[in-house]
């Protein structure tokens, strides 16, 4: 039975959080979604000229209270 892999590459880049206001590393979770690995918050990429990180915000109705 044959194997199978998921291949996946996390990109690694360096820029300021809006979040907590840190120069910060930042590790992709998608081609254009970045997690800070200083406070965790989940960040969108913006290229309009310059690349820019946009907090990622989750509509209400998604989340889920247990």
């Amino acid at each position: 039975m044959p194997h199978k892999y998921v291949k996946f590459k996390a990109e690694v880049v360096t820029g300021q959080c809006p979040t907590c206001g840190q120069n910060a590393v930042l590790v992709s979770l998608a081609s254009d979604h970045f997690r800070c690995t200083t406070c965790g918050s989940d960040l969108k990429q913006h290229i309009n000229g310059k690349i820019s990180y946009l907090p990622v915000m989750v509509s209400p109705d998604k989340i889920e209270l247990s």
